[in-house]
């Protein structure tokens, strides 16, 4: 399942960014960095947004390669999903109409969230002002 995001500019709302913090990690993978948001509020990933309900956190995943991965999870659900150009075999893709990433996997097989979760990811116009001030700090 395919889904494009929509062209028309919604309008913009106050919207509050999720917490950060970095995590560590292994020395060995100095390539590698991690992390976590807490919800409520909203994560910028490089070509989508999501807003974390308040019991969910995501964990991102930068290896300095090609894409970012990021960890989904919730009250007993869980959800992996794949920024980039050529994911492995997702239950969902979504477009984002830019050359990289041109797409955000989600793959559903940790369980917990269904294909819905598809309708949450923001890309292009949609994406909030907000997101654009994350860039650039």
């Amino acid at each position: 399942m395919t889904i494009a995001s929509c062209a028309a500019q919604p309008p913009q709302r106050d919207v509050v960014v999720a917490r950060s913090e970095a995590l560590p990690v292994d020395a060995q993978q100095s390539q590698l960095t991690a992390t976590q948001f807490s919800g409520p509020g909203l994560v910028c990933g490089i070509g989508f947004a999501l807003e974390l309900k308040p019991d969910e956190r995501l964990v991102r995943f930068d290896r300095m390669m090609d894409f970012v991965t990021y960890e989904l999870s919730g009250l007993g659900r869980a959800a992996l999903i794949y920024e980039g150009n050529a994911p492995d075999a997702p239950n969902l893709t979504v477009e984002t109409g830019m050359q990289f990433p041109s797409v955000v996997a989600i793959h559903l097989d940790a369980g917990g969230y269904d294909k819905s979760l598809a309708r949450r990811i923001v890309t292009k116009d949609e994406i909030p002002q907000a997101c654009a001030a994350t860039k650039s700090e």
